[in-house]
């Protein structure tokens, strides 16, 4: 019987992995990517790492946009608790026909106070073994403004530069690091410019808010100390992420898809694709294309569900994705006690 994920891992990760087993020891690092709804068939994943896997493990966390969310859940006190409470919310969020971006980014701002709970942003701001990594877009010219005419012609030629060489993102968008700890060094960051800013209780739901701030969508964020007037959604810089990882351990990367795409702008440019030396210590776990070509329209959840069906249909179907993420995570603990997950590697 297939199993219901599998593992991508790079050349090292995979050498290692083979050599000492999928032990929760390997591993320094967790990545969270962009995708909106895309995290519902990672929920259970989460709650499994976060409570069981990963308990009392010292680890840095990075992320953007959901993902970034999913990894404020797991440097909370409890994980399981903060991912549930995410969930939960996520999965019954709706707009009425003709949202602004203002009814938007209050329903945003909803949902990282109930992520975070009474004392989420405390927890977080001082949890000595999970430091914590935000990526937002520092906004320049034309995409600081809130109005659309503007921000679609921003947008516009942020992407048609994005095609040239994604080094001209720098000409419309500055990577802003907010972090627990110390600055960190354990990636790389030296495609765009990057600016380094520490996470407190204070500015952790703004940046939280910025983190997912989609343009167009939401509104802009800003964010005190920064040199940008406006933040906006992470994964327009690092959208699955293409930097090099220089850590001890591996990195662990639950996602929803066995491949990567570095930025925003690059998800219909096919030729471009993270360097495979970024990944060599990467391990990706993924949905299968069994699961998910299972699941109702054969895929995944994703933000176009808003658009496409109504209140009560999208609920139902992402449920339906939850509880097929909930099966993955099952089969997934139960592999690292039988040595199945071999199985399930690339």
């Amino acid at each position: 019987m297939s199993l219901p994920f599998v593992i991508k891992a790079g050349a090292s990760a995979r050498q290692r992995l083979l050599e000492q087993d999928f032990a929760p020891e390997l591993f320094s690092a967790m990545l969270g990517a962009s995708g909106g709804p895309k995290w519902f068939v990672l929920s259970g994943l989460d709650q499994f790492l976060g409570g069981e896997f990963l308990a009392g493990r010292s680890l840095d966390l990075l992320g953007s946009s959901v993902g970034g969310w999913r990894m404020a859940a797991h440097a909370s006190a409890d994980p399981v608790a903060a991912i549930v409470r995410f969930r939960d919310f996520y999965h019954h969020l709706s707009y009425a026909q003709g949202a602004t971006p203002r009814h938007i980014s209050d329903s945003s701002r909803a949902m990282v106070t109930t992520l975070l709970g009474s004392r989420g942003a405390e927890e977080i701001v001082a949890n000595p073994l999970k430091q914590l990594h935000l990526v937002t877009a520092g906004c320049k010219g034309l995409l600081q403004s809130e109005r659309k005419g503007p921000q679609m012609l921003g947008l516009g030629l942020a992407a048609l530069g994005n095609v040239l060489h994604r080094r001209s993102l720098g000409a419309f968008f500055s990577r802003s690091i907010f972090h627990t700890g110390s600055q960190p060094h354990w990636f790389g960051t030296g495609d765009l410019p990057t600016e380094y800013l520490p996470l407190t209780q204070r500015n952790l739901p703004k940046a939280l808010e910025a983190t997912g701030a989609i343009p167009l969508v939401l509104e802009g964020v800003a964010l005190d100390g920064s040199r940008h007037k406006v933040h906006r959604d992470g994964g327009i810089i690092d959208y699955h992420f293409d930097l090099p990882f220089h850590t001890q351990g591996l990195v662990l990367y639950p996602h929803f898809y066995p491949q990567a795409i570095p930025g925003w702008f690059d998800k219909g440019l096919k030729w471009r694709k993270p360097k495979a030396a970024h990944y060599d210590n990467v391990v990706m776990v993924a949905p299968s294309p069994a699961l998910v070509a299972e699941l109702p329209y054969g895929k995944i959840s994703d933000r176009k569900d808003f658009e496409q069906l109504d209140d009560d249909s999208r609920i139902r179907y992402w449920q339906e994705v939850i509880d097929a993420g909930n099966r993955l995570a099952d089969s997934f603990a139960a592999s690292l006690k039988n040595g199945q997950w071999r199985q399930a590697l690339l």
